[in-house]
């Protein structure tokens, strides 16, 4: 989608409006009207109101909610995945980083081998700005992951499976204008980019498996990081 710089630094401009875009952003399920109201000490109107001047220039999604119940439909709203990146003069920044991964594509069977050190390499450099060398306790393993991510601007939250194990959700990708065009490449770095955070904050390497990708379809982004217990 293709927005409008000053619409979007427009309805940034507001404060309380930039900050239920990073309620939205960071809560680990869609939110209503009536959560913003609340937790912001808004009418309920108003919270509407500022929710869908986000939805308008593409940085959440509105989603009607469906609760078998007459009247006017209530929405949910969740992020977008859209990025948003407000430079002067104009740059195209996602232009660039698919020329790259192009170039990297041609590489061949070299091509994995060197974005997965790549992301290892910088995930290191995210782990120890993250946090100082921890235990290998699964729960803080992925805590710090999702904590170093954060700092990307890639909201993230942490969850408990079933079977009690953590994982690490990405409700959106990082990187989804590229990944939509490269996949492959862009998860190979995104999952190679969570190993180098654990081995920069773990006594011993985890296991990190990926077991849901946007970009390959699933509706999350999803790593799940084995320490030495639960």
């Amino acid at each position: 989608m293709e927005r409008d710089p000053q619409k979007v630094s427009a309805v940034l401009a507001d404060p309380t409006r930039y900050n239920i875009y990073q309620y939205v952003l960071a809560a680990s399920h869609p939110v209503s009207a009536a959560e913003v109201a609340e937790r912001f000490g808004l009418h309920p109107n108003v919270a509407r109101t500022h929710l869908n001047k986000l939805a308008d220039i593409g940085l959440v999604a509105a989603m009607a909610e469906k609760t078998g119940k007459g009247g006017r439909p209530g929405y949910l709203y969740s992020p977008s995945g859209n990025a948003v990146s407000l430079t002067v003069p104009a740059r195209d920044f996602q232009l660039l980083a698919d020329l790259l991964v192009q170039s990297l594509a041609l590489l061949g069977d070299g091509a994995k081998e060197a974005i997965e050190q790549i992301g290892r390499t910088f995930g290191k450099r995210l782990g120890q700005e993250a946090a100082a060398v921890t235990s290998a306790q699964q729960e803080e393993l992925v805590r710090t992951c999702a904590e170093a991510l954060h700092r990307l601007g890639i909201m993230t939250h942490v969850a408990r499976a079933e079977d009690g194990s953590w994982t690490l959700v990405l409700k959106t990708c990082g990187f989804r204008e590229v990944a939509a065009v490269h996949p492959e490449q862009v998860c190979s770095l995104c999952k190679a980019m969570v190993e180098g955070i654990t081995l920069a904050v773990a006594e011993a390497q985890p296991k990190v498996t990926q077991a849901g990708s946007v970009p390959k379809g699933d509706k999350e982004c999803v790593y799940e990081v084995e320490g030495s217990g639960a």
